[in-house]
């Protein structure tokens, strides 16, 4: 084990260790509730909440227009720009395009009522909380960026514990069901959005002067970003939309059980991107091929202990999981170990994604996701006509190991990086280890 300790920069590994903590506190929480809400809410009440968390995500593509990714990525380069005004600008797109979505759902509510199964208000209140959201990812963004592990770490656990503390004392304490989950995620984000506002206040970054320039060169990033972010949520989210109209809005309550337990792999490996991302992308820029071999070594371990971690959550699910959550929900424990695997190729898709986005090819990126989305969706529907709710876990784990598989070759094809040579010298490593041990002995 001293060539994989050798590699591992420890300060690298300390922020990794960070931001996994991080994202396994701020799940933590949804956690720790599921044995009590799980007793308390029928899976007709969870397959709403799952229903409300999905038309967030789908408005925060829109609201804001995935800017926030590119005052991520522009922070690297802010010695060639006014990045305080960088960010103003961001604002000012989100304001625009918020208010456009606005209006629209305004418009259309009967058929996003239909589809979505959410009563209008909660529509039209899911437009503001993604807005503000978009404010709480932007300052996010520069924590990450900047290396600031703890602030970052500050605002996520922030917000899943609000979110959790004012779920379980309006659904508990006052009997409001899925209601009392929806105002306590919705608040969760508005409390910490509010903060992250006052953050960047604070720092000067609400520099609302007009860029056409700035603006330009943020929706560059941003719109081709949209086709991927839906189509992560086709790939993602989907299947719930499917099992509501397929199967019903309480099978819909079931599968999003074993999808929050399975979602510790994926917090598990957002954690690790969210760590290595700068470190990734600076080493990038180097091109050197000793540094290149070293990010291919980290890859390999990174993508093996992911693979491993998944398979033991799924194996250890059916034993834990009618100790955690009601008879109800028994049956996910079945489809766990299909979302765990799934979420580990998720993870690895992560790693791989940042050479995309470093060469800044986010329309392939986008075309690659949306096709594997709209795979998906069609698969989705097949199984679940055939095999029924497990047919959904299926299907989300091939279209994650497509999407996976079709952005490692187009991230090669951007930045060759040495796997051959990487795993070689990595078998060689081990055989020269083995070597001196036996001239030791």
């Amino acid at each position: 084990m001293h060539f994989i300790a050798k590699m591992i920069d420890h300060k690298v590994l300390r922020s990794v260790l960070l931001f996994t903590v991080t994202n396994a506190a701020a799940a933590a929480m949804p956690l720790l509730l599921l044995p009590i809400l799980t007793r308390v809410l029928t899976p007709t009440d969870y397959g709403i909440i799952a229903m409300y968390s999905i038309v967030i995500t789908a408005f925060g593509a829109l609201t804001g227009l995935s800017v926030h990714g590119a005052v991520g990525m522009r922070y690297f380069d802010r010695d060639d720009y006014d990045f305080k005004r960088y960010v103003g600008n961001c604002f000012i797109i989100l304001t625009l395009s918020s208010l456009t979505l606005l209006g629209l759902v305004a418009v259309f509510h009967t058929s996003l009522e239909e589809l979505t199964k959410l009563p209008a208000k909660w529509l039209l209140i899911a437009v503001g909380v993604s807005a503000v959201q978009f404010v709480l990812l932007i300052r996010l963004a520069i924590f990450q960026s900047g290396k600031r592990a703890g602030a970052f770490a500050t605002f996520r656990v922030g917000q899943a514990a609000v979110d959790g503390t004012l779920s379980l004392m309006l659904v508990v304490g006052f009997a409001m069901a899925w209601e009392g989950r929806l105002i306590g995620i919705s608040t969760g984000i508005l409390l910490l959005g509010l903060a992250a506002a006052i953050s960047l206040a604070l720092h000067g970054y609400f520099k609302f002067v007009p860029s056409r320039e700035y603006m330009a060169n943020a929706l560059k990033f941003g719109l081709p970003l949209i086709p991927h972010v839906l189509g992560g949520m086709l790939l993602a989210m989907a299947d719930r939309v499917m099992i509501s109209n397929v199967l019903g809005v309480a099978e819909t309550g079931i599968y999003m059980v074993a999808v929050q337990i399975g979602l510790g792999v994926f917090l598990l490996a957002d954690g690790c991107n969210r760590a290595i991302s700068p470190w990734y992308l600076e080493a990038l820029k180097k091109n050197d091929s000793l540094v290149d071999v070293k990010i291919v070594r980290y890859a390999l371990v990174y993508f093996i202990g992911l693979l491993v971690f998944a398979l033991t959550v799924g194996l250890a699910a059916r034993w834990f999981l009618p100790m955690l959550v009601g008879p109800a929900f028994v049956d996910a424990a079945g489809l766990i170990w299909l979302i765990a695997l799934g979420q580990a190729f998720g993870g690895m898709y992560l790693l791989v994604s940042n050479v995309v986005f470093y060469k800044n090819k986010t329309l392939s990126l986008s075309l690659v996701t949306i096709s594997c989305g709209i795979f998906n969706v069609g698969l989705s529907y097949l199984l679940l006509n055939v095999v029924g709710l497990v047919g959904a876990a299926q299907a989300y784990v091939i279209a994650q190991i497509l999407m996976f598989g079709a952005v490692f070759v187009l991230s090669q094809r951007l930045r060759p990086l040495p796997w051959m040579t990487a795993i070689f010298f990595l078998r060689k490593a081990r055989v020269d280890g083995f070597a001196k041990e036996a001239d030791g002995s």
